[in-house]
């Protein structure tokens, strides 16, 4: 193959990659603030469970 169509291809796949790894942390970071803001209710009721809706 061409040397400069391997490198286009190299660098588009390394813009890619970070892009996805990007995506991923902000959402990772949204579901972790999301997380821990449930917690501060200020109630003292027991944690509930969302996938049994039994609580802990």
């Amino acid at each position: 193959m061409n040397n400069t169509l391997d490198r286009w291809i190299q660098r588009v796949t390394l813009v890619a990659l970070l892009a996805l790894t990007a995506a991923l942390l902000t959402v990772g970071v949204a579901l972790y603030a999301s997380d821990s803001k449930a917690g501060t209710a200020g109630s003292t009721a027991q944690p509930h469970d969302i996938l049994t809706e039994t609580t802990r």
